[in-house]
């Protein structure tokens, strides 16, 4: 969990002011508690985890309406607002609590499991409910909202992208509203692209991408301070992680294919996770390799300021987290030199040798994700259920235009695209494309409109409790398999041996996750 979309949601956003109004925030701490209300029986553990809860969720007073809890930082005068409205517009008190990421997991399910006080809707990250809803869909801790959905329209693809159900379902059951969609695009400069003298327009699929990027990956050729680029320094065409599953999952999810299907069931055993794979070592390793690992926060920012790397995953959030680490430059007072010159175009896709996309491939991946939950300990769901739309679903049209104007998320209630200011130009960001003359051209790009184009096309994808265990295994195949490849470079049979190696190692550790399932 410890990923760029976590430090970019909790990043900070200056000093927050709270109002004194209905709503009230505290911003939690923990520690020791004295528990009350749960189950003698529990094991110690859950005890312990459930006092934590306990000790939070009583300050002394009149219990709240409703209590929300939620880890984002950006989120607090969001919700700091919506709250306050929606306790004057229904006569009901809501509070909100802002906690650790880690008390929305392990502390929250021990709470629910053994009856103790936990909040009635809880905002929860990627990844979290495969965890929630690891065992019968009965105990599962949260109130099962597809019915809901289904009956107020949600599940119109006019009306939502249905896509991103998935992360917030186990086995057919939505347990969470999506709050966001995070479609991956791809970012560079366009002054090196344009010295490079690469036509964007052309990069259509994986294919054309790595051609291109073999011919340019090398060195630079000259020094120019102006640009940021010195001669002899090293230039690859994208950053891609060989230290976690980021990057490989993003493209795998994109070809189609994931850890584990709708169904909770293992699903990485396949021909084509085994191709990618062998495609994504080539891409890393070996004297074709085109990428360099730019890791995060200074690192990466040398690595785009520098030249070293070309193009970058982008999904939507990312976009703010660029504009606030380019910003005024904190000495001279002046804009970053890259404001202005930092592009986007749509992901590559997976396609076949006459260029025709692959079956069941989508048009971009995604990359992080929040969801909204109402738990079942909640005394009134309906009014949870009101409270949830209106903070997700039902927010007026210029309180979804300041969330995307404070973060860049796009939403995935197709209205919040119609509002106003919605699909204004970027002034941070640019696109290249080809006038109707077919000349090649720099131009303004709408983050709003772009993102909202290729949302559609993002694959589902499912969480189980074993997660963990499939980004390890194919982690270690990918490991496994790099090593295996630059041992045996010289041998023409290096690809083939290399491809048999990876099928048969997901096969391996596919069944031995299926047998821990079971």
């Amino acid at each position: 969990m410890n990923t760029p979309y976590f430090k970019a949601r909790q990043q900070s956003f200056g000093k927050s002011f709270f109002r004194a109004a209905s709503a009230v925030l505290f911003v939690l701490t923990l520690g020791s508690a004295v528990f009350a209300g749960c189950s003698k029986d529990a094991a110690p553990e859950k005890q312990a985890n459930a006092e934590k809860w306990t000790k939070i969720m009583d300050d002394g007073g009149k219990r709240p309406d409703l209590i929300l809890a939620f880890q984002a930082e950006i989120h607090e005068k969001f919700y700091e607002k919506a709250a306050r409205e929606f306790g004057e517009s229904h006569n009901c008190t809501v509070k909100l609590m802002r906690v650790r990421h880690d008390m929305l997991m392990e502390p929250l399910q021990d709470a629910m499991d053994v009856g103790g006080d936990v909040p009635d809707v809880v905002e929860l990250l990627e990844g979290t409910m495969g965890y929630f809803a690891a065992g019968p869909l009965k105990k599962v801790g949260f109130v099962d909202l597809t019915d809901r959905l289904r009956e107020e329209g949600y599940m119109n693809p006019d009306k939502m992208v249905q896509s991103r159900y998935s992360l917030w379902s186990s086995r057919g059951h939505i347990f969470a509203i999506p709050y966001d969609i995070h479609p991956v695009a791809l970012c560079y400069r366009v002054d090196l692209i344009q010295k490079l003298g690469i036509d964007v327009t052309k990069l259509k699929t994986w294919d054309d991408f790595v051609k291109v990027g073999r011919q340019i990956t090398g060195e630079w050729e000259e020094t120019d301070k102006a640009l940021g680029i010195v001669k002899g320094s090293e230039r690859y065409m994208i950053d891609l992680a060989d230290d976690s599953t980021i990057s490989l999952i993003i493209l795998l999810r994109q070809r189609g294919f994931d850890y584990f299907d709708a169904n909770g069931n293992v699903a990485f055993d396949k021909p084509e996770v085994a191709d990618l794979i062998a495609w994504f070592v080539h891409q890393t390793s070996g004297p074709d390799h085109i990428s360099f690992p730019a890791g995060d926060m200074n690192s990466f920012y040398q690595a785009m300021e520098s030249g070293r790397v070309l193009f970058f995953f982008t999904p939507d959030w990312r976009t703010m987290q660029y504009t606030w680490d380019l910003g005024l430059n904190k000495i001279t007072g002046r804009p970053h030199f890259l404001k202005g010159k930092l592009a986007l175009m749509p992901m590559p896709v997976w396609a076949d040798k006459d260029g025709h996309r692959l079956p069941g491939s989508y048009g971009t991946g995604t990359w992080g994700g929040t969801g909204l939950a109402i738990t079942k300990h909640c005394k009134n769901q309906d009014l949870a259920w009101k409270f949830a739309k209106f903070l997700y679903l039902e927010a007026s049209d210029e309180e979804f235009m300041y969330r995307f104007k404070e973060t860049n998320i796009i939403p995935p209630i197709k209205k919040a695209w119609m509002a106003k200011g919605f699909n204004d130009d970027s002034p941070f960001f640019k696109q290249m494309v080809r006038d109707k003359n077919g000349k090649l051209i720099t131009r303004p790009i709408s983050i709003g409109r772009f993102y909202a184009s290729i949302s559609d096309d993002t694959p589902p994808f499912y969480y189980t409790a074993y997660v963990g265990d499939a980004e390890k295994a194919i982690l270690d195949i990918y490991y496994a398999a790099r090593d295996y490849y630059e041992k045996h470079i010289n041998d023409p049979e290096v690809d083939k041996d290399m491809t048999e190696l990876i099928r048969k190692q997901l096969k391996e550790k596919a069944d031995l996750i299926r047998q821990k399932m079971k």
